[in-house]
């Protein structure tokens, strides 16, 4: 069977105030049988051409005092021959009912088009005209007015004695001057039984309501609102103040109006109020059907039954509209292609499967609020999946339905036996085989967001396991920062890396600095150790002991001879007098240009240094020119423009070159020292030959001597020569300098650190800047940004779980509190949660605490220990660690969310996945239709009310929302535009079927009532809609 209204409510323009040729101030040609002639069928069919011809697709006959003119088109359209009507007319009518005020007060009750003539005529007798309080019929119309007073009938053009002698013309006094009572009136629409009438009248529109003065005739005016649900009115903000709705137009009235009208919404409406098939283009005095004035349109978005009237009255906010087009239309049909028209699934050209599972599905989707509904398996997570298949969604991990265990099975079966396609209202369609994901690299048509989404997007960020939901939330960011503050950055990383590129450098620098000094800390606890210590004192001792030895065998004195020596042998000892003293000097010599060598070496070196620093600096500035050069381009300027920059290597030059000259130098003289001691050795040879005994034997004496001491002097050495004595003695006062040494590289490494906190708090500062569109749009949302107070936040973010983990890959967990891994995560923890990483000193202090838990672990390991290197893992050193620690590589800037001023780690599982929807659905500006898999998942009733209901009411305003629920809260208090009701038949060759439509369809409510966990009573905020 076809269904009607398969998309479910839909806005359609509604003009319930028309008239007919039946009507005593018809414009055109009248009835003049009745209805019954010849020439009244052929009006009849003019005017259903008409009906069908115009834009409305329900209308409401309000024909004066009576209902001939539906009662006319009833018998026509039940004619064989007769033309079809494509519309849907509701019988109505217009009466006057006498009131407190100068004119006349005009009032309407229109009914269900399924009503029995017996019923309307019941109606016309319970109403009661104000003189005569006879029942209202033409000869009671006709006796009213003959009681007139020739004044009365005078006024509004007529003659006592002609309207007491011509029935026709009494009859039209009597319709354009007869009053009913107010009480007659209102008792005929609540005799109307089964809800197949409403109360209608016109408010600010000719004689209506308002020109009765309310506070003078208050119960008066107070009966009439409290027994119409529908108003007519066509000025802005009144209709929206009959609704609930405050905006600027109603702002000085809206909260007295509302107490007026008891706070219940009525039903505005704007109708045409034709007198003619046709209007005349350009006079709004001479409007046909459709033709609202000043292009009031009204727009009811249900199904255009009874029924949706219905549900219409029942949440006027979300289902009327009266202007040219709703919002929402406007935005449809600018955005076709984020919109889907349809589902189909059919199985593949090549299946031979006998089941049917889908095969020849085709679901229509409204473009707002679509609930699927279901018995447990009936197939509606099966739809959702598909969607979001076909609409290219990343998410497939999360479906529920086609995964392995279930519609795809072994080699993807049965599910590679069926195809789907998605149609769009502009745009080619899209296909897949429900066996195979999209590919990576396919754009999402659609946003999947299932329940196992929700949470391992929250779990894994409040963990700090994964960058998904900091992902989302940047590309929402970026989403709201105007194109010209994006500096030609396609995506947030984009933007990061062009706005931090200088905070980049400086932190690299920094970090660099810190390791050298993380190194310097590292190398002095290490020297700190008691056992380097006792190692030099042990040295001391040994040197000491070797100079007492060398003591005891210190040469034993030879007097110089003092017998008379030869001319020859007084000759020899002359020569070795020189040679003696000139090998001191040479001796002295040897040991300047040593000095001079190491300095000229030194000189080379620094010449080295200078020249690499200044390449780096020029490899530096040659970088940070590229980075500015499309900024130079355009601004018109050139590097010349901004820099001058020259490196001088004259200098340099002229330096090195005297440097090598002077090693070049010394070289030569250390050799030329050589030779001369060479040929001074040949001569002390030849005169050591020519000494007698005596003199040979003090020449033997002076050398042993010198032997000597050259070897006490090696063993005393200088401060200079590291194992000498005095170099072990010099060490032990650099050793005793060092805890003030190292007290200086641990505040340096403060500085540096804080250097590095400076630069992340900069980066910190600059990101919470770019989310100040975002941030401007929710408090812009009153629903957002008051009621949720949903708030982004910038903070230096860490996490313990990636600080315990990186940590402990450095040093063992074999101590203490770091003595097993629960235990030691815990202590990581307790120490980073009681720290505010987003401020300076907390972070220090974290990291202090840290470096002191460990040497304290360290010292109980052994005793006097200065550095940590006995908690290593092999292959690691302390520096790693400082490093980990003081660099702060494990903080940075990381987006967040505060939902009602509570941070997010703090919410329960619920509320994060609410908080998640309200991010989806309000903050994210993309326009793909979005679908939800049972959003209302650990939420109780009073949340889903309370939060998630508003939430989506606002959100199908901006894109198409599908959603999986078995919640009665939720489908129905949303007042989901759309039901899709799925069922699976396994004795009918697996067949799964979907039935769709509006909530107020009879069938669709039927399966509401019997699938959404309840029955009636979960549909009371609806009352007797669903009678």
């Amino acid at each position: 069977m076809t269904r009607l209204y398969p998309r479910g409510s839909e806005w359609r323009q509604w003009d319930l105030h028309i008239h007919t040729p039946a009507s005593f101030h018809w414009q055109g040609e009248r009835f003049t049988q009745a209805g019954r002639g010849a020439r009244d069928l052929e009006l009849i069919d003019e005017m259903v051409a008409a009906l069908n011809e115009t834009a409305p697709a329900v209308y409401a006959i309000q024909d004066y005092w009576h209902f001939d003119g539906w009662f006319a088109l009833k018998r026509r359209l039940a004619d064989a021959g007769a033309p079809t009507l494509e519309k849907t007319v509701f019988p109505g009518i217009e009466l006057r009912i006498a009131a407190p005020m100068p004119g006349r007060l005009n009032a309407h009750v229109v009914f269900s088009n399924e009503i029995e003539d017996q019923l309307l005529k019941d109606f016309m007798s319970t109403l009661k005209l104000e003189i005569t309080n006879q029942p209202v019929s033409e000869h009671a119309l006709i006796t009213y007015a003959r009681n007139l007073n020739a004044d009365k009938l005078k006024v509004h053009g007529f003659d006592k004695a002609e309207v007491a002698i011509d029935d026709a013309l009494a009859l039209r006094a009597g319709h354009m001057t007869a009053e009913i009572t107010v009480d007659s009136y209102k008792a005929a629409v609540r005799c109307v039984p089964d809800g197949l009438a409403c109360g209608f009248m016109p408010f600010d529109t000719h004689d209506g309501l308002a020109s009765v003065k309310h506070l003078e005739h208050y119960a008066y005016a107070i009966g009439l609102f409290e027994s119409s649900p529908i108003f007519e009115t066509r000025n802005e903000g009144l209709w929206n103040a009959f609704v609930g709705r405050r905006v600027p137009q109603n702002e000085s009235f809206f909260d007295a109006f509302q107490e007026t009208v008891g706070r219940t919404p009525r039903l505005p409406v704007s109708g045409s109020d034709a007198h003619r098939f046709r209007g005349i283009a350009g006079d709004n005095n001479s409007r046909g059907y459709g033709d609202f004035p000043s292009q009031r349109t009204t727009w009811i978005k249900a199904d255009p039954t009874w029924r949706g009237l219905q549900q219409a009255i029942r949440e006027p906010a979300k289902r009327c509209f009266i202007g040219a087009m709703p919002p929402k239309l406007e935005r449809v049909s600018a955005n076709k292609t984020f919109y889907i028209d349809q589902i189909r699934l059919a199985k593949a050209g090549s299946s031979t499967l006998a089941e049917s599972w889908f095969d020849g599905c085709t679901v229509p989707l409204n473009p707002d609020l679509v609930a699927i509904i279901g018995n447990k398996g009936s197939g509606k997570s099966a739809l959702a999946d598909v969607l979001a298949l076909v609409g290219n969604s990343q998410q497939h991990a999360h479906f529920s339905f086609l995964k392995a265990d279930r519609f795809r099975g072994k080699a993807g079966e049965p599910a590679r036996q069926f195809e789907g396609e998605l149609r769009w209202l502009a745009g080619e369609p899209t296909r897949a085989n429900l066996a195979d994901n999209p590919a990576a690299d396919r754009v999402e048509l659609v946003r999947y967001v299932p329940q196992g989404r929700f949470e391992a997007l929250c779990n894994e960020h409040v963990t700090g396991r994964s960058v998904n939901f900091e992902r989302e939330l940047r590309s929402v960011i970026f989403s709201h920062i105007p194109s010209e503050d994006r500096l030609g950055a396609l995506d947030f990383d984009q933007l990061i890396a062009a706005q931090e590129a200088i905070l980049r450098v400086r932190l690299d620098e920094t970090r660099k600095n810190l390791a050298s000094v993380n190194r310097a800390i590292a190398s002095i606890e290490d020297q700190l150790h008691p056992a380097t210590r006792r190692n030099v004192e042990e040295q001391i001792r040994l040197k000491s002991t070797q100079l007492a030895e060398l003591d005891l065998a210190k040469p034993e004195v030879v007097p110089a001879p003092t017998e008379t020596q030869s001319p020859a042998q007084e000759a020899a000892a002359v020569t070795l007098a020189e040679i003696a003293a000139e090998n001191q000097r040479l001796d002295a010599e040897v040991r300047t240009i040593a000095e001079n060598a190491v300095a000229a070496a030194a000189r080379r070196k620094a010449v080295r240094n200078v020249r690499e620093r200044l390449a780096l600096l020029r490899s530096q500035v040659g970088s940070a020119m590229s980075e500015v050069a499309e900024d130079l381009s355009l601004l018109d300027l050139t590097e010349a423009d901004v820099l001058l920059f020259e490196i001088k290597d004259g200098q340099l030059a002229a330096a090195e070159e005297q440097a090598v000259a002077s090693a070049a130098t010394l070289a030569a003289r250390t050799g030329e020292i050589e030779a001369t001691r060479q040929g001074h050795a040949d001569r002390l040879t030849a005169a050591t030959e020519a000494l007698n005994g005596p003199q040979r034997a003090y020449q033997d004496f002076l050398g042993r001597m010198k032997a000597w001491q050259g070897s006490a002097d090696a063993i005393e050495g200088t401060a200079d020569v590291p194992d000498s004595r005095r170099g072990l003695q010099a060490r032990l006062q650099q050793l005793d300098a060092l805890p003030a040494t190292l007290a200086e590289r641990r505040a340096e490494r403060s500085r540096l650190a804080g250097e590095v906190l400076d630069v992340l708090a900069l980066q910190r500062d600059q990101r919470s800047r770019l989310f100040e569109p975002v941030q401007a749009l929710v408090r812009e949302n009153a629903l957002v940004g008051e009621e949720y107070r949903l708030q982004f936040e910038s903070n230096l973010a860490a996490y313990h779980d990636a600080v315990a983990e990186k940590l402990f890959s450095l040093i063992k967990q074999s101590i203490g509190e770091l003595r097993g891994e629960d235990e030691s995560r815990a202590a990581i923890k307790s120490r980073l949660e009681a720290r505010d990483m987003n401020d300076r000193a907390g972070a220090l202090a974290f990291a202090d605490e840290v470096d002191a838990l460990l040497h304290e672990l360290a010292r109980q390991r052994t005793p006097d220990q200065a550095d940590i290197n006995g908690l290593m893992r092999k292959d690691r050193s302390p520096a790693e660690v400082y490093d980990l620690l003081y660099a702060f590589e494990y903080l940075e800037p990381k987006y967040t969310l505060l939902f009602q001023d509570t941070q997010i780690e703090q919410l329960s599982p619920g509320q994060r996945g609410a908080l998640l929807l309200i991010f989806y659905l309000l903050v994210d500006r993309k326009r793909n239709p979005i679908i939800l898999d049972q959003p209302e998942e650990n939420l109780d009733n009073e949340t889903i009310v309370s939060l998630l209901v508003p939430v989506l009411n606002a959100a199908k305003e901006n894109r198409q929302i599908i959603m999986v629920t078995h919640n009665p809260n939720l489908a129905v208090v949303c007042d989901a535009e759309q039901i899709v009701f799925a069922e699976f038949d396994r004795k009918a060759l697996c067949s799964i079927s979907y039935l769709s439509g509006a909530i107020e369809d009879v069938e669709l409510n039927k399966a509401v009532v019997n699938v959404l966990e309840g029955t009636k009573p979960a549909f009371d905020n609806r009352g007797r809609k669903y009678q």
